[in-house]
C-alpha cells in the first residue's frame, strides 16, 4: 500500500519536476562516474553563476563546484562515484530553484539592451559635436521646449515635462559636483 502511494505521488510530482526542468531546458553535457556537467542558457549571467555556485557548495554530497556565466555550465563533482537517481534529481532540480530564485537579482535582457543603446547613442552624439552634447542635454531640452510649448494648452502636462527637464539638469548638476 505504502508502495502504491508513494508511486501515485511520484507519478505526479514527476511532471511538475520534468516541466520546470524543460521550461529551464537544462541538459547533460558531460557526465563520468563522480562528476557531471549541466548546461542552461539561463544560466548565462554572473549573479546566476555565483547563486548556484553557492547553493551546490553546501550540498554534503557535493566534492566541487564550479559554475559559469559565460557557457551557462555547472560542473558538479561528487565525493562519491555513483549517486542515485534520486539524488541526480535533486541536484538538477536544485539547479533550476536556485536558477529561478535569480531571477530577480538579474538585470532583464531588455533593461541591457536599452541601457547599451542609450550609451551607443551618447557616445555617438559626443563624438559628433565635439563633447557639447549629450543623451541627457538633448533630452532635457526636448522637454523644455515641448513644455514651453504646450503650456497655454494643458498647464499640467506642460509643468510635468518641466519637472523631468529640471530633474535631469539637477542630476548632472550633482554628478557634475561630486554630491
Amino acid at each position: 500500500m505504502i508502495k502504491t502511494m508513494l508511486g501515485i505521488g511520484a507519478s505526479l510530482a514527476a511532471p511538475k519536476v520534468l516541466s520546470a526542468i524543460k521550461d529551464q531546458k537544462v541538459n547533460v553535457v558531460h557526465a563520468i562516474p563522480g562528476r557531471v556537467r549541466l548546461k542552461c542558457d539561463r544560466w548565462k549571467n554572473e549573479v546566476t553563476a555565483s547563486n548556484l555556485t553557492q547553493v551546490f557548495t553546501e550540498v554534503p554530497i557535493v566534492k566541487r563546484v564550479e559554475a559559469s556565466a559565460v557557457t551557462g555550465t555547472l560542473l558538479i563533482e561528487f565525493h562519491e562515484p555513483t549517486i542515485t537517481q534520486e539524488q541526480f534529481d535533486e541536484i538538477v532540480q536544485g539547479a533550476v530553484n536556485t536558477s529561478v530564485a535569480s531571477y530577480p537579482e538579474v538585470q532583464s535582457d531588455l533593461a541591457q539592451i536599452l541601457s547599451n543603446l542609450l550609451k551607443t547613442l551618447d557616445s555617438g552624439l559626443k563624438k559628433q559635436t565635439a563633447g557639447r552634447v549629450d543623451t541627457d542635454s538633448l533630452l532635457s531640452v526636448l522637454l523644455i521646449v515641448s513644455g514651453l510649448l504646450k503650456l497655454p494648452a494643458n498647464p499640467v502636462y506642460s509643468s510635468s515635462l518641466l519637472y523631468w527637464a529640471y530633474t535631469i539638469i539637477s542630476k548632472d548638476k550633482k554628478e557634475r559636483n561630486g554630491t
